[in-house]
């Protein structure tokens, strides 16, 4: 068991910092933001490696890193927000709601924080769908279809660690993971 955590840990530890790198690499202006989203992201996949001992930990810094996206989001919308818009919300909430109630049961201890990352999620997802709607380029496209398929991810690890701890979720939930990082990734270095 020893050898699968060092395993995973390498492999989330080279990911991460590969990004990181390749980040700071090839944009035309750092996003200290984005940079420190990526250093918690190292720490909290790092601290969920060894869950039975960290995962409280992992998961207020996955919180933290949600609301972090909020941030690096929020210039973009705020100037365009209106009252209107908010109907646009209802299909997260609602979404949100259901698989809230699904995992309800099985998230006795964590029920808070799951909470407080599912309403953190669906304020990232609509942000992020406000600015696609509003600038609808290449930039905005990538930023929204990453920043969607984290929440996908932590459903799938969530049902992975609740209901059915299957091998082939634990993959599917890692790749997308990477896959949206690397969106969110491709989106910081546009200019457009």
């Amino acid at each position: 068991m020893v050898q699968d955590l060092n395993i995973e840990f390498v492999v989330k530890l080279v990911a991460l910092l590969s990004l990181s790198f390749l980040y700071l690499e090839t944009t035309y202006k750092v996003n200290y933001w984005y940079v420190l989203i990526l250093l918690i992201s190292i720490l909290s996949d790092s601290l969920f490696v060894f869950e039975a001992d960290f995962y409280y930990p992992a998961l207020f810094l996955l919180i933290v890193n949600r609301f972090l996206y909020i941030v690096v989001i929020k210039s973009s919308v705020f100037p365009r927000l209106s009252a209107k818009m908010f109907i646009y919300v209802l299909p997260f909430i609602l979404t949100f709601i259901a698989i809230y109630t699904l995992f309800y049961r099985y998230i006795d201890l964590i029920r808070v924080p799951v909470l407080l990352m599912g309403a953190l999620s669906v304020i990232l997802v609509f942000f992020t769908f406000l600015n696609l709607l509003n600038k609808n380029n290449n930039k905005a496209r990538y930023f929204f279809w990453g920043t969607t398929l984290m929440p996908m991810a932590d459903i799938l690890m969530a049902f992975s660690d609740f209901v059915n701890n299957h091998i082939s979720f634990i993959i599917i939930y890692h790749l997308l993971y990477y896959l949206a990082r690397y969106l969110i990734y491709k989106s910081m270095i546009l200019r457009k």
